[in-house]
């Protein structure tokens, strides 16, 4: 199988992170419920223009160096030459565009969250440390190392926005309390990081490196494509929330983020494979392996895709449930929610083309996220001016579907291959037979009680991916099954030894 090593490498790197995803999950679900049945979906909503606006403007100060950069490393490295120098010109860049932006900000803030400007010199630190986060994990996934982006971002920031959340509810701070737990949360991520960054690298070799500031320049024409890219991803999920802002109320918008925050669950998916997958991609790229390219896309597109309805599946049949738990006023989003899921299963099983893309044809990608920015923001005022909720999920839907369509096309056209083959099938048919049993199971025995729906929702999952395992598995899935479980085994001999 073409390509064997490095598909290993990608899933090796998504099983690793498995653990993370669940705690990650775990703590935000807690989070989610705390927040919404104490804080009020009034609170959740500016929580949510908050975290839109913070994540937004820390992705424009990253210029696209949370990918490029591995581009920029890996050609470094390539020609035999020492990394640490552009890791601390495209650092240092960063962190002083993000100082700016963070100036820039404070009037978004007066205007969006007048409530919450008080708060204005953590919600200034909050942008620079976002940026360092970004790029330090970028330069450690440079070295193959995805531990410290699990312990940062699935461990140190959920949990502790989760607790802090937990000691500012206690102590009575209802108004400003979930915003100073997150910008914490943020802080304590960047401790980690940092730590993570310095061992990685070593201060020896970064105190011994010879930045050139003349540099910055190139390190930000290098990642322009990438960069208008990273932030068309990030505005496509935060823009709805800022559109649908003006034609609904803020209890509403609280009611979407939390739709939102459950629709991002399925969506991690590609989170999983994202911090080996992409090193894997710009070394292929640097090698010209385009055989080995097409061979790890069609793979990781096709897992992504599995494992991503398996979690959509219960969730649509259960959504009312589900948001239910939050808060009686959060059911009504069953609707949205399902809406959204398919938007992320569309969105979510192709993302990977858009890393090819960027190291083959960078210009692409800019282009088709500002069309689907543009189609976003039309499609979001037109339709929730008439249809509220339903009409912003809707308009998000219409830009990803769209920007699906446009990576696939693009890759058919200028690598030459296509993604989608027979192989879909039956994932697809066996998805179909699961949601009419679950939607069946729940209208016959009229389900209501919150433990069965559990132990439905796992049997769900079960089923689906028992299912998949006995008729859907392709020989490459088969052999490349057999080649990780061999690893396993030689591992656990050498560690015996």
């Amino acid at each position: 199988m073409a390509g064997l090593k490095d598909v290993r490498d990608v899933l090796r790197g998504a099983i690793a992170s498995v653990f993370g995803f669940g705690g990650r999950m775990i703590a935000r679900a807690v989070l989610m419920i705390i927040a919404g049945r104490s804080f009020g979906s009034e609170a959740l909503g500016v929580l949510g223009q908050v975290a839109a606006i913070t994540e937004i403007a820390a992705m424009i100060a990253v210029m696209g160096l949370k990918r490029g950069l591995l581009d920029i490393l890996s050609y470094e490295e390539t020609a035999g030459r020492a990394v640490e120098a552009k890791i601390l010109e495209a650092l240092s860049a960063a962190m002083l565009l993000s100082l700016v932006i963070s100036t820039i900000t404070l009037i978004l803030w007066y205007e969006f969250v007048p409530e919450q400007f008080s708060l204005a010199p953590l919600l200034f630190l909050g942008i620079p440390a976002l940026v360092f986060i970004e790029i330090a994990l970028t330069a450690i996934k440079h070295k193959r190392i995805i531990g410290w982006d699990v312990w940062s971002r699935a461990v140190a920031e959920p949990w502790a926005f989760l607790l802090l959340t937990i000691i500012f509810l206690q102590l009575g701070m209802l108004q400003h309390g979930l915003i100073i737990a997150y910008l914490s949360s943020i802080a304590v991520a960047f401790i980690v990081v940092a730590i993570g960054f310095t061992r990685t690298y070593t201060l020896k070799n970064l105190m011994s490196a010879r930045p050139q500031r003349s540099n910055w320049v190139d390190v930000m024409k290098k990642s322009a494509p990438v960069a208008v890219t990273d932030i068309g991803y990030m505005a496509l999920r935060r823009l709805d929330l800022l559109v649908l802002g003006r034609f609904v109320s803020p209890e509403a918008v609280g009611i979407y983020y939390m739709v939102q925050q459950l629709a991002t669950v399925p969506q991690k998916t590609y989170g999983l494979f994202e911090p080996m997958l992409s090193p894997v991609i710009a070394s292929l790229h640097h090698k010209v392996e385009i055989r080995k390219i097409r061979s790890s896309l069609i793979g990781v597109c096709r897992w992504i895709f599995i494992i991503q309805i398996a979690i959509t599946i219960p969730m649509i049949v259960y959504g009312d449930a589900l948001l239910s738990v939050f808060g009686r006023e959060f059911a009504m989003g069953a609707a949205v929610l399902t809406i959204i899921l398919f938007a992320e299963l569309v969105d979510g099983t192709f993302m990977p083309t858009e890393t090819v893309l960027l190291f083959n044809r960078p210009k692409i990608p800019p282009i088709l996220f500002v069309i689907a920015l543009v189609i976003e923001v039309i499609a979001i005022a037109i339709l929730s001016s008439q249809f509220g909720l339903i009409g912003a999920g809707m308009g998000f839907f219409i830009a990803v579907a769209f920007l699906a369509i446009g990576r696939l096309g693009m890759i058919q056209k200028h690598m030459g291959f296509g993604l989608i083959n027979k192989d879909y099938i039956k994932p697809a048919l066996l998805a179909v037979v699961t949601i009419s049993l679950m939607v069946g199971l729940r209208q016959t025995f009229q389900i209501q009680n919150g433990l069965l729906i559990i132990i439905l929702f796992i049997f769900s999952i079960g089923f689906f991916l028992g299912s998949i395992r006995l008729v859907a598995l392709t020989k490459t899935d088969q052999v490349l099954l057999r080649a990780l479980g061999q690893k396993r085994r030689k591992n656990r001999a050498t560690s015996k030894k």
